[in-house]
């Protein structure tokens, strides 16, 4: 081949491959653009970190967070005390007084996870969603190996609670745990159907009593027989979602896991 068709072939191969780049290539230089303008920052003390793909905590705040780990209730994955080294069934999960399949929370609720989700939740913090909801994926994929999940429903607030707070906590959680893991949200069949008084301060029967008859199924024949991730923020005596899965299941719903940013822990 002649030397001058040798260097226009190879030209021609090389602009071919930019052209076929120019999406990623411009992808990223949104994404390298958007990171000089809104460079990422620590999630518990604004500190500017060193790139996207950190875990959204500089190593201080990442390392001050109480995250759950083994031992824990194999079922509701509360995490036991130092001296016990296996995981077995807890005395609420023999008492049989959850109604969920499994549940699993990311940490407990204290500390630095629970300034963070205050700051998000009553702050109006909610770019706080992402951090957070990276925080879920590992949990997520534990509750995934071992159920079949079709679908992620957020725990629902009552249209007054809504208005007030301006956003559900728990459905912003679930757009962008379902963005990470490309699990499709369900948002409206599991609704709120009566306004209750904020659980805090109330016995594990006060909460019970409270929220009893607050959910309803808008429609049954949408998430019939389908595996439902339940999600929320928080997860305290689990009154709550004890009632939004009876409602589930009682509407055909095969299983339902409750995933959970924290939860709380007797001390």
């Amino acid at each position: 081949m002649h030397p001058n068709k040798r260097s226009v072939t190879t030209a021609g191969l090389e602009i071919k491959s930019v052209v076929g780049r120019l999406p990623s290539l411009a992808a990223r230089l949104v994404r390298e653009t958007l990171l000089l303008v809104f460079p990422p920052m620590c999630a518990g003390c604004s500190r500017v970190l060193d790139s996207e793909e950190s875990p959204l905590f500089c190593p201080d705040c990442f390392s001050a967070l109480d995250l759950i780990s083994e031992p824990y209730c194999p079922l509701c994955g509360i995490p036991f005390v130092a001296e016990i080294t296996t995981s077995h069934l807890c005395g609420d999960c023999l008492g049989g007084v959850y109604t969920f399949d499994r549940a699993r929370a990311k940490g407990s609720y204290q500390g630095l996870i629970r300034e963070v989700i205050h700051r998000f939740k009553y702050g109006g913090q909610t770019f706080l969603m992402r951090p957070l909801a990276r925080m879920l994926i590992g949990p997520a994929k534990e509750l995934s190996r071992l159920h079949r999940i079709d679908t992620i429903v957020p725990v629902p607030l009552h249209y007054k609670r809504l208005r007030q707070r301006g956003f559900n906590q728990a459905s912003l959680l679930a757009r962008g745990l379902g963005s990470l893991l490309q699990i499709p949200v369900d948002y409206s069949s599991l609704k709120r159907t009566r306004w209750t008084e904020p659980q805090t301060g109330l016995s594990r029967n006060q909460r019970a009593a409270n929220v009893k008859g607050a959910f309803a199924l808008k429609s049954k024949a949408k998430i019939r027989g389908k595996g439902v991730l339940l999600l929320d923020d928080v997860l305290t005596t689990g009154e709550t979602v004890n009632q939004c899965v009876r409602v589930l299941k009682d509407g055909g719903v095969r299983e339902v896991v409750v995933l959970t940013v924290a939860r709380t822990v007797a001390g």
